[in-house]
Parts: structure tokens; C-alpha cells; sequence
């Protein structure tokens, strides 16, 4: 979006949220894998604009932590409310920070999920447009509950916004309420700010007495309805917040069918975060659930009951069954289950069959290779068309030292079932492991690796077993 006037963001994301009945703020509760915080700031990026203030208070060291180990796109600054004494009280902490700006204030609570940018952007417009010193974003509800009430005039100017703890009875009636977000031209609004009481019921600075001061002296006030409530309303509660989980997934589930031409068995029983990406004609059987920067291509089969998440990527083709894929590369045509697990930075490539009960971890599977079964793949490359026998394990690992090894078997090479191949070992070009070996010494090109002690047969012995009993 190309703004004309220079734009800021402010996230007022100091609160407490006592009702979630958790030690971890409810800002940085996951919806679809990504933290409600980190939704809101997803949508603020969509917009390009210079900054991004977040005001933080209760909890703020975590919340800090939380955003420098996951930044928004936007340049960002975090500024401490303390004590919290309402949205206005947060907002006079960045006052300071705003002496040389001139230009556009986005203001919006941090507990608001669904919100998409447009719909930031078209708020952004109409403020634009206008040239309106206060614009807010309005939503109807057939059930107010909490939230302040849109008070107009009889031509339909916003007056004020009356808060639901100060509302009368014939005001706590009216659907048009104030989700909490607005654009405020700086610094005009400053002397507004600086003006606000806190004579409440709760004792508190409330930013919506913004929009009276504003109507009172004259400036002009403007106004953008969403239609869709849900994508405004914020999370106070665990049960608000399995709601906001079950309606992005509906939009995501909505949108794969109608744009991706997607095929969702049980859009019930599948959870899609929005990131993720599908090819066309492919399948999500039930009990999915897909969240992260998800890639997959077309015609594939996915599920059941199948985790994937995580920077990942699938291509054309392929299937995953009963599994877990965490961050991973997997090419066309491959296989994957029932009940694998494919960790981080795994690599698979074309034509692979990664089957049931094996785990792979920071290892590359070169194309047309098979672990089929009950296998552990760990820090290792897998040439081409090798066969890997059920139970064969790479030792990667020493404890003592703390230090994980390389395994490397080449092209056209076999392990044989219970074989363990213990690490840094490499196994050359078709080469072949016996059954129950463990390989502690390279293997060159075209050898047998055999290491188990000799069968001996004691014929008679049951019987004279039994004889003794």
C-alpha cells in the first residue's frame, strides 16, 4: 500500500489479561502457530509504513524477549506503560517519542488476531481522504457485551464513544460499538491527549475520550464500518481464543477451496494456518493440522492425521500419512508414512519412500532411496537408489564429548536389517551392509560389511532341556 502522508502504527500491548488464567501474556498465545501478537503485527507490515510503536507493560521483559527473537518487518520500538492506567495513559508514553513527527497516527490494541490489513489500510484512506484529525474504525454486533458504544448525532457524526461500565441502559442498546482501532493526525490531537481525565468508574485515561474532545472543539471526525466483527474482536479468554483459532481456519480453509482449488475432506477436523500454500488438485484428509511458512504442491495427498510445520516445502506428487514434518525439504513424488518423522533440516529428495516408524533428522536422502521402516536417520547423506533395511540405525551421537558425527552412504548401497552404523563412517558406492552388523570402520566401493559373531547350532539341546526339568 502507497500512503500519502507519513504513517505510523501504534500497538497497545501493555495489558494483563486476567481471564486467560495464564502465566504467558495472552498477546503471545498462538493462534495457527503464530503468537495473536505477532498476527497484528503481520498486518501492520502489509501496510509499509515507517514505524511501529508497541506500548508494553504487564509482563513487558517477555513480551520484549518475544520480539526480538521474532521482529515484525516494520522498524519497531517497544515503550513501558507503568502502572497501566488506561489506553489514553499508554499512548501519553509515546508523546515524547513524537516531537519532530507530523503525519499520521494508526492506533490499535494488540489482542486482535484476524485483523487484516485492508482493512487497516482502508481506515488508513478514508482518514486520508478526509483530512479528518480523528478517524476510528467501527463494527455492529448483535451482542455489545463489553465494548464501548458509538454515540452519533441525528445526521450521523460520531460524537463520542461511551464505555460499557459508564453507558446508560438506553446506551448499553446500541450494536454500533469501537473495537479500539484509529488514525490520529499528530500533533494535532496532542493537546486532546494531554487534556484527558480520569474521572471513571475504573480510574483510568481513556484514548476513546479522544473522540469527544476531538467533535467538541471542531475538528473533523471520520468514520470506516467493518462488516465482519469477528475480525476485530479481541481476546480476553481461553474460550475467545479457541474461537479466533476455529475462524481463521475457516477463512484459510475457505479461501485454499475457492482460489487454490484445494480439496478439504473435513474442513471440521483440519487446522490450516493462513501462511500456509497449496497446489491445486491436491487432498488434506482429516486430522491435519498445517501451520507455518508451508509449501505444498499440486496433486498431493496430505493425512490423515498429519503434522506439518515450520519453514517446509513439498513437491508435486508426494504423500504424507500419519506423520510429523517439522521444517523440512521433500520433493516429488515421494512417500512419507504412516508414522514417520521427518525433523529440521531434513532433506528428501524425488522418489523417495520414507515409511512407517522412521525418523530423519539433518540428513539429505538423495533420489530414489528407501527407508522403509523402524529406521533412525540422523547427520548423514543417503546417495542415490539406496536401500535401507528395517532397524538400521546411524549413531551420531557421543555423549561424553557432547559431539554428533556424519554418516555417508553412497549411491547404489544396502544396509541390512538391525545394522548400526556407528558415526563418522562413510559406506561407499554400492556397497552393502549385512544384517546385525555394526560398522565402525569405512566400507569401500563394492565391499560386504559383515561384523556378527558366528551362528553355532546345538543340535539335541531342547531335549535334553526337557530331560533335565
Amino acid at each position: 500500500m502507497e500512503l500519502k502522508k507519513k504513517t505510523r502504527a501504534v500497538l497497545l500491548a501493555a495489558g494483563q489479561g486476567k481471564r486467560m488464567k495464564s502465566a504467558l501474556p495472552k498477546i503471545l498465545h498462538p493462534v495457527l502457530g503464530k503468537s495473536v501478537l505477532t498476527r497484528v503485527l503481520d498486518a501492520v507490515d502489509g501496510l509499509g509504513l515507517e514505524h511501529v510503536h508497541i506500548i508494553v507493560g504487564h509482563s513487558a521483559d517477555q513480551v520484549i524477549d518475544f520480539l526480538k527473537q521474532n521482529p515484525p518487518k516494520t522498524p519497531w520500538s517497544t515503550h513501558l506503560q507503568e502502572p497501566q492506567l488506561g489506553t489514553g495513559h499508554a499512548l501519553m508514553q509515546l508523546a515524547p517519542e513524537l516531537k519532530a513527527f507530523d503525519g499520521t497516527l494508526l492506533v490499535t490494541v494488540a489482542d486482535v488476531p484476524l485483523l487484516q490489513s485492508s482493512t487497516l489500510a482502508d481506515l488508513v484512506q478514508v482518514h486520508d481522504r478526509t483530512d479528518a484529525v480523528l478517524s476510528l474504525l467501527t463494527t455492529k454486533v448483535d451482542d455489545p457485551r463489553s465494548y464501548g458504544r458509538i454515540i452519533r448525532d441525528e445526521s450521523g457524526q460520531v460524537l463520542r464513544i461511551v464505555e460499557d461500565k459508564d453507558a446508560d441502559e438506553a446506551q448499553k442498546k446500541i450494536t454500533e460499538i469501537n473495537p479500539a482501532i484509529y488514525c490520529f493526525k499528530w500533533p494535532a490531537v496532542e493537546p486532546g491527549l494531554k487534556s484527558l481525565k480520569n474521572n471513571n468508574k475504573q480510574a483510568e485515561y481513556y484514548l476513546t475520550d479522544l473522540v469527544e474532545w476531538s467533535s467538541s472543539a471542531g475538528f473533523k471526525l471520520a468514520s470506516a464500518l467493518t462488516k465482519d466483527w469477528r475480525e476485530v474482536s479481541g481476546i480476553n479468554s481461553r474460550l475467545e481464543l479457541a474461537e479466533a483459532n476455529k475462524l481463521l481456519r475457516d477463512r484459510t480453509i475457505t479461501n485454499l477451496a475457492l482460489e487454490s482449488g484445494v480439496t478439504i475432506i473435513d474442513p471440521a477436523s483440519t487446522w490450516i494456518a493462513p501462511e500456509v500454500k497449496i497446489g491445486q488438485d491436491s487432498t488434506i484428509f482429516p486430522g491435519c493440522y498445517i501451520t507455518g511458512e508451508v509449501q505444498i504442491g499440486a496433486s498431493c495427498l496430505i493425512g490423515p492425521n498429519s503434522q506439518i510445520s515450520g519453514l517446509t516445502q513439498i513437491g508435486n506428487h508426494s504423500q504424507v500419512a500419519h506423520s510429523v514434518v517439522v521444517a523440512c525439504q521433500i520433493g516429488s513424488a515421494v512417500t512419507i508414512g504412516p508414522f514417520a518423522h521427518l525433523r529440521e533440516q531434513a532433506v528428501i529428495a524425488d522418489k523417495c519412500r520414507i515409511g512407517n516408524f522412521v525418523e530423519i533428522k539433518k540428513s539429505q536422502v538423495k533420489s530414489q532411496t528407501n527407508v522403509s521402516h523402524l529406521s533412525y536417520i540422523g547427520d548423514a547423506v543417503l546417495g542415490e537408489q539406496v536401500n535401507i533395511g528395517a532397524g538400521t540405525i546411524t549413531a551420531n551421537y557421543d555423549r561424553l564429548s557432547g559431539k554428533k558425527s556424519q554418516t555417508v552412504i553412497g549411491d547404489n548401497s544396502s544396509t541390512g536389517s538391525n545394522s548400526v552404523l556407528v558415526a563418522p563412517v562413510t559406506i561407499g558406492n554400492e556397497a552393502m551392509v549385512a544384517a546385525g552388523t555394526v560398522v565402525t570402520r569405512d566400507v569401500p566401493d563394492g565391499a560386504l560389511a559383515l561384523g556378527r559373531a558366528r551362528q553355532e547350532n546345538r543340535e539335541g539341546w531342547i531335549s535334553r532341556r526337557l530331560a533335565k526339568k
